[in-house]
């Protein structure tokens, strides 16, 4: 498999056009396993905006590709696997059920481990509501408002996806964002955006998979 960096789409031309676009610039006669790795909008000049892509893809000849185009690599795909180790006898325990604290919980009961997940706000459903009254009545649940609560302080922000870091786990979250309900362009856009309605249903979702797999979930 090779990754292609820097295919060029125009704003009028649909995704539908990126593969055939690819195999007339680099004269591929089979392509197989066509993924778009990202997905980014180059508008440093206003009279030429743009999308820029990175494809990977599987084709004959694919050492000699790379040897020949500079924009052309060996696709490297690490799987995140989770370590091994004994099993403790007791449940781990996860205070908070923001970001980290979900993940945490989701990851390692699907790995077989007991968990305790302590929040002291509400489920995502009934925070929903305690903010909801909030923006329209300016009365504060302490416990239950913008800060704190299922999901955590970003839940209800417009779900923006940043981070600092290039870390190949980084694609399990995403992945995982993805299978509780995030849009599919999050796998590949450059600042991926899961949306505010999205987060509400996600954070449900996650939690009802922790639970289902033998998690052990708390409100305060």
């Amino acid at each position: 498999m090779i990754r292609i960096t820097g295919v060029r789409l125009e704003i009028t031309e649909s995704e539908d056009d990126l593969i055939e676009k690819v195999r007339r610039k680099y004269n591929l006669k089979n392509v197989s396993n066509f993924t778009i790795t990202k997905k980014s909008v180059d508008a440093r000049k206003k009279n030429d905006i743009h999308y820029v892509y990175a494809v990977d893809l599987c084709t004959a000849n694919e050492d000699a590709l790379a040897g020949k185009y500079k924009e052309i690599q060996k696709a490297e795909h690490k799987t995140y696997v989770f370590p091994e180790g004994v099993k403790p006898d007791k449940p781990i325990v996860i205070a908070g059920m923001g970001p980290a604290g979900l993940l945490c919980a989701l990851t390692l009961v699907q790995n077989g481990y007991k968990v305790i997940v302590l929040e002291r706000g509400k489920r995502v459903d009934e925070r929903k509501k305690d903010v909801d009254a909030f923006w329209e009545t300016g009365v504060l649940n302490p416990s239950s408002n913008v800060q704190f609560g299922e999901g955590g302080a970003g839940t209800f922000s417009d779900g923006k996806l940043t981070t600092g870091i290039k870390d190949f786990r980084i694609r399990k979250v995403l992945e995982e964002f993805h299978a509780h309900g995030a849009p599919e362009e999050i796998l590949y856009y450059s600042k991926p955006h899961i949306g505010t309605d999205n987060l509400y249903h996600m954070v449900a979702s996650i939690r009802e998979d922790i639970i289902r797999l033998g998690g052990d979930v708390r409100f305060s």
